[in-house]
């Protein structure tokens, strides 16, 4: 069973719904060593899309975040979530429905966005999902994509650009951000 790797809530376990294919922990931790790294956990604003257990939403507040919105459309996963956020006692807000209606439909702004699809979702429908991403996220923002090794590298919409790859076992995390802000990094 899943747990919180570190923070405030660290060692406590979490339940996964049937539907979903989580992240495992050690993936995990090395993701949120490399965003603590980075500077974009502490007082944060993340969205995580496709959240499945809430897991990945759930470690950043763990871990200082300021605000999480997990947006996920099947209702067992958003009891799921629901419920893994009452027994941690981590404020994440839980949208119930799709990504796309969510992304078009909010105007909130956020430090780093993770997309967690299902594995079997196609290159074209995660395109559209990262474009309608790019508004919702800051100048000196993150993107960050969880796939299988497999699917192949995402196509990144106009003005985002790869900025790393990791690949654990069959998972592989792309992280992107603005071209315009690499370029100030790089300058």
């Amino acid at each position: 069973m899943p747990r919180i790797v570190s923070g405030t809530a660290k060692g406590m376990t979490i339940k996964v719904p049937k539907s979903a294919r989580p992240t495992p922990d050690m993936v995990r931790e090395a993701i949120f060593s490399r965003l603590l790294h980075r500077g974009y956990l502490d007082g944060t604003d993340i969205l995580d899309l496709y959240a499945g257990s809430g897991a990945f939403g759930l470690e950043a507040l763990s871990r200082g975040a300021a605000r999480v919105i997990a947006v996920e459309a099947s209702r067992e996963a958003v009891n799921t979530i629901t419920a893994n956020a009452k027994k941690t006692g981590l404020s994440l807000q839980v949208v119930h429905g799709k990504v796309d209606t969510f992304l078009t439909t909010t105007t909130l702004i956020y430090d780093l966005i993770f997309l967690d699809p299902p594995y079997d979702m196609d290159n074209e429908a995660l395109a559209s999902a990262l474009e309608k991403s790019v508004p919702h996220l800051e100048y000196d923002g993150l993107l960050m994509v969880e796939r299988d090794k497999h699917s192949g590298e995402p196509h990144w919409p106009d003005g985002i650009v790869l900025d790393e790859q990791r690949t654990w076992g069959d998972t592989v995390i792309w992280s992107a951000l603005h071209a315009d802000y690499q370029r100030s990094l790089n300058s």
